[in-house]
């Protein structure tokens, strides 16, 4: 249901964008933004690369990223959605009898891609540098989660320990890290940075570093959060939120948390230094 309010929600802002705030290129881009992901994500679908509402809300943010973000945008979420995917596909289960095909959902899309698309809509109509930097080091936590993820336990099983303790656990569990992982994710992080270094306008090296460190400290932050909290049910300090008041920590929420804390951290870092 969330993920439905989060495609209400850029939906909207991307026809207020259309009709209000922009001119003939921006309408142009914007369509043909529309049409390519929703060419890109009807093949994924095929594949199944998406289910059905993760290929809507795939529609929707691939659209922001092109129609607003330009080709950096475009180029930075192909980057992570071919890459995760490819690295995601044709999973095994651990008894060896079932293959699972990996396929995103709308929550996780937006677990994933919420920060990111904020943040280039905010861009947008602030054109604002630090903005682009702090939307692109979303990405590049999602990304490095996703290889350290994918590249630590799917790919190369190594000796795992768990990040709040060090003990050692098996290879898959919540808040593990091992050797091939953290690899995975500076190899993500680094390859969003390096990619924003070179299809961003004014992009610069420290830039592309501040997206880097980040990203994999978002990675970081991923698995203490999922070690300390995952699959809990938190109290809110004695509020009610729309009737709620606990809330379930799920994987997708995790992700959500770190991507946003990679954000955050990278607007502030360029904000002050002004680089």
């Amino acid at each position: 249901m969330l993920d439905r309010w989060v495609n209400i929600f850029f939906s909207l802002s991307i026809i207020v964008v259309f009709t209000v705030y922009s001119g003939a290129i921006t309408h142009q881009q914007i369509l043909i933004g529309l049409l390519l992901a929703f060419l890109l994500t009807f093949t994924a679908f095929l594949i199944n690369w998406l289910t059905i509402d993760g290929a809507v809300s795939a529609t929707i943010f691939g659209m922001i990223a092109y129609g607003l973000g330009g080709t950096l945008g475009a180029g930075l979420v192909l980057a992570f959605f071919i890459s995760g995917s490819i690295l995601s596909k044709d999973q095994v289960s651990e008894e060896g009898f079932l293959e699972k095909k990996f396929r995103r959902d709308g929550k996780q899309v937006w677990a994933n891609g919420f920060w990111f698309c904020l943040g280039i809509l905010i861009w947008f109509f602030t054109k604002q540098p630090e903005f682009l930097v702090a939307a692109s080091a979303s990405l590049a936590a999602t990304t490095s989660d996703t290889w350290a993820t994918e590249i630590g336990y799917r790919r190369f099983k190594s000796q795992t320990r768990l990040i709040t303790s060090w003990k050692k656990v098996a290879p898959g569990t919540d808040g593990g890290i091992s050797f091939y992982g953290t690899l995975g994710g500076i190899l993500g992080a680094a390859f969003i940075g390096i990619l924003y270094w070179l299809l961003a306008e004014n992009g610069n090296l420290f830039e592309a570093i501040t997206i880097s460190a980040l990203g994999f400290l978002g990675c970081l932050t991923d698995s203490y959060i999922g070690a300390r909290y995952q699959y809990q049910q938190i109290e809110l300090f004695g509020f009610r939120l729309f009737g709620i008041d606990k809330l379930y920590v799920s994987n997708n929420m995790v992700n959500w948390i770190s991507a946003g804390i990679a954000t955050i951290i990278s607007f502030i870092i360029i904000l002050i230094t002004g680089i």
